[in-house]
């Protein structure tokens, strides 16, 4: 079994530990470091999202049932995160806005999407692809309402929450990529061959430069004395939310096993980058939120490797 697993993550791993090296030894400019992220998370994935999905084949279970797995566990989690922010960490309620979503915030464009379609292949892209188009939406406006709720010195009211969410959503190029891949699906369009070769060219490009790029933003974060938070947030993330999805996908819902595990995979991923975003933001722990990314992404190689060990049994 674990010859099964090594070739999946050692070489995603790979990626990630040598962007950080370049990135810690010096090796890239500055403008290297800052450049590549930019053409991956503007240019190369929305392409390859876009090319992926709009070629994919819808998955076997009701988007809905799919989507109420992820948040379902997601919703428990951030419940627990709640009640240990202010019985653990003994903190204020309004800090249980950052680390709810730390703790439920899945990396899952730059380390979910590399894994996913590496353990299950391309059936796992529509899959992946909904998550996506969802998470950020509902997560972020999850935080900023709690946020809004708890914190009334900070609270934007519920038109300034909707119209922040809309300006990030609206102008993500993830997002966009994976709408317009699903429009072209749903349209039944094919591309030209020379247009399709260079749209397959770019989207090689993607998910390994997402890595690379991982790799080098670790260098920005670090645990900066955070370790009782960090450590909350990492069982959390890596631990309880995706042993709940696995619960509600084969106990609760009954999704087939590729959805089960494709789901569970995604809500077992590090902590991702948004969650760092909202609390610099809001001036809520990022100093917590940065440790749990720099924390959470090498023990992933360990989480998921028993992880996928796990869900051998269900890859088709």
């Amino acid at each position: 079994m674990l010859a099964t697993v090594l070739p999946t993550v050692i070489p995603v791993f790979g990626l990630i530990a040598l962007g950080f090296l370049a990135g810690r030894s010096g090796y890239l400019s500055d403008a290297g470091v800052k450049g590549l992220p930019e053409f991956v998370f503007r240019i190369a994935m929305p392409i390859m999202l876009f090319r992926t999905i709009g070629q994919a084949k819808m998955p076997e279970a009701a988007p809905v049932t799919i989507l109420l797995m992820f948040f379902g566990a997601a919703l428990i989690t951030w419940a627990l995160a709640s009640i240990a922010t202010g019985v653990l960490l003994r903190r204020p309620q309004a800090d249980a806005a950052a680390f709810g979503m730390a703790s439920t915030f899945s990396n899952s464009v730059m380390m979910g999407l590399p894994i996913g379609l590496a353990h299950y292949g391309q059936t796992a892209a529509p899959v992946i692809a909904l998550i996506i188009l969802c998470d950020t939406a509902v997560l972020w406006l999850a935080a900023a309402l709690y946020l809004a709720a708890t914190d009334s010195a900070r609270a934007q009211g519920i038109g300034g929450v909707l119209v922040t969410l809309m300006r990030r959503v609206g102008t993500n190029p993830i997002i966009l990529g994976c709408v317009a891949g699903l429009g072209w699906q749903i349209a039944g369009l094919t591309m030209p061959p020379l247009a399709d070769r260079m749209v397959t060219l770019l989207a090689q490009a993607a998910i390994p430069g997402a890595l690379v790029s991982l790799g080098l933003a670790l260098n920005s974060y670090g645990l900066a004395g955070q370790v009782p938070a960090v450590a909350m947030i990492a069982v959390l993330k890596m631990l309880v939310m995706p042993a709940l999805a696995y619960l509600l996908g084969t106990h609760v819902l009954a999704l087939p096993p590729l959805e089960v595990g494709v789901v569970t995979i995604l809500a077992a991923m590090p902590v991702g980058a948004n969650a760092y975003l909202f609390a610099a933001a809001n001036e809520r722990q990022p100093a917590a939120v940065s440790g749990a990314i720099a924390a959470t992404t090498p023990l992933a190689l360990f989480t998921i490797s028993l992880l996928l060990l796990f869900l051998g049994q269900a890859r088709p």
